[in-house]
């Protein structure tokens, strides 16, 4: 007879763990030493917290390129691209979710694949596949037990990534 208790636990554990993942973003912003030119993640995290944590963060505002190129002005919040729910309602009184309302109008404009092409939010699935790419060849655990160890060992799985992707990349092309 399995135990219940310990299942249950354990599913309560794993669900929080998916559930409740937007609540690390203040702690992932802290750790940010340079200005951010945008904030990708998935529809998990479309919650009011969320953009409210990077409004108010101040190590976002940017100063770089104009906003024809992506980046932010000075003293302007990064561009937010997290998918808003499907029918999800536009708050014009909420002036942290100035990006959601945005990202909720473009999205019923154009579409919701026209929209992750346009917006740059497809950018993060590539980011996703690298990531997936480094742990299935290179592994997901580090080997060396120094922090110094631990960068030489990225620096090395990164140069043979790069190396791989250099002699050749498969091509893919969606099928309509």
């Amino acid at each position: 007879m399995p135990d219940l208790f310990g299942l249950v636990t354990r599913y309560r554990a794993l669900r929080c763990s998916l559930m409740c993942a937007y609540r690390q973003v203040p702690a992932l912003l802290k750790q940010i030493n340079s200005p951010l030119a945008s904030v990708r993640a998935d529809g998990a995290y479309d919650r009011e917290a969320v953009y409210e944590v990077i409004e108010t963060s101040p190590m976002l505002p940017i100063s770089l390129r104009s906003i024809e190129h992506g980046a932010h002005t000075a003293g302007r919040s990064p561009r937010v691209l997290i998918p808003p729910k499907k029918n999800a309602p536009v708050k014009p009184e909420v002036a942290a979710l100035r990006e959601r309302n945005r990202n909720i109008r473009s999205r019923a404009r154009l579409g919701k694949r026209e929209w992750h092409t346009r917006s740059g939010y497809s950018r993060r699935s590539i980011v996703e596949n690298t990531a997936y790419r480094y742990k299935t060849i290179i592994g997901a655990a580090m080997r060396s037990r120094t922090l110094q160890g631990q960068r030489v060992e990225a620096r090395v799985g990164c140069r043979i990534l790069n190396t791989m992707a250099g002699l050749g990349m498969p091509e893919s092309h969606r099928v309509d």
